[in-house]
């Protein structure tokens, strides 16, 4: 859904009719669209930045469509770096959404530690046991997100 554009965004909900506040209520500045959740938020940022960070990964542009293009072009193998970034990607999109959603209807959050130490258990979870070849970057990897 995120992808398609098609997630029900406080910007998208206005244009509907139904909410007439449309500002971020992760980090409370900005409008809240799919680009703006996911790429322009600063509590976004945090977090895929610090994914990135646990994976070796540097990258200093934080734009939808720029980091849609980069994983789709890049993330190709069966590398542990690609698994994880596969997995970080994935678990970043949902965590998000969820923690926007957990905000909007429990009225409860989580600091950005808290949100990544719950991405972070999410793809250890999915990892654990799937590292086959140890070399020296698969032992740092590992070590990084403590599966080995």
């Amino acid at each position: 859904m995120a992808v398609l554009n098609r997630l029900p965004t406080l910007d998208r909900l206005r244009r509907m009719g139904l909410s007439e506040d449309d500002r971020c209520i992760l980090c409370g500045d900005g409008q809240e669209d799919r680009d703006h959740i996911f790429a322009g938020c600063y509590y976004s940022k945090q977090i895929w930045v610090s994914l990135l960070h646990s994976c070796k990964v540097t990258r200093l542009t934080m734009d939808w469509d720029a980091e849609l293009r980069w994983l789709c072009t890049c993330l190709k193998g069966k590398s542990l770096r690609v698994l994880l970034l596969k997995l970080a990607w994935a678990s970043f999109v949902y965590h998000i959404w969820e923690e926007r959603n957990r905000r909007i209807f429990r009225g409860d959050s989580r600091d950005c530690n808290g949100l990544l130490n719950c991405i972070r258990e999410t793809i250890r979870i999915r990892v654990q046991g799937k590292v086959t070849c140890i070399d020296d970057v698969n032992r740092q990897l590992g070590i990084a997100w403590g599966i080995l």
